[in-house]
């Protein structure tokens, strides 16, 4: 076992610690949340953009991108306002265990998926800076499994739409 095994450690039992506490609907609601506001974002924030513009006679270089944020934010709260209301119900209920352990094991799979993302940054970037050594990945029992969980999952994910709209955006508010 290494010091990075203990990092890794801590971070799942932290990870525990917010499944158990916040529970399923909460731990999905926030990804969800997250991944429905830049998607949300990249298809509506032509349409808070618009009426930013119309309505409040708001123009300037920045409008794309504040109309971005803004559509982002409000997608974010509204599914947040009804996974705490479904949230309650569940405690309320007799799912309130059920809802426990299963936000302890979607946790988990989240926080291995975030450290496995990491884990690529690092591996890029070590093999131009060479921070980290062959020799501490070897001795680390989680670093190979991590290491191979986030790239076996990006094939499914398509994310070109989003890429083609924040690199629009980009290009509009280049001064």
């Amino acid at each position: 076992m290494s010091a990075l095994d203990i990092v890794f450690g801590i971070l799942f039992l932290w990870s525990i610690y917010r499944g158990f506490t916040k529970g399923f609907i909460i731990q999905l609601a926030t990804l969800v949340a997250l991944l429905l506001g830049i998607l949300g974002a990249v298809y509506f924030s032509d349409f808070t953009s618009e009426m930013l513009s119309t309505k409040l006679d708001f123009s300037n270089q920045y409008l794309p991108v504040i109309a971005f944020a803004i559509t982002f934010v409000l997608i974010v709260i509204v599914i947040q306002l009804i996974a705490r209301y479904f949230n309650n119900i569940a405690e309320d209920s007799a799912l309130g265990p059920f809802n426990w352990v299963l936000g302890v094991l979607f946790s988990l799979v989240k926080m291995a998926f975030i450290i496995s993302v990491i884990i690529v940054l690092i591996n890029k970037a070590n093999t131009k800076y060479n921070f980290m050594s062959e020799e501490t990945k070897e001795k680390s029992y989680l670093y190979k499994p991590l290491s191979n969980f986030a790239p076996k999952i990006f094939p499914y994910l398509k994310f070109e739409k989003i890429r083609e709209k924040l690199e629009i955006e980009n290009k509009n508010t280049q001064i």
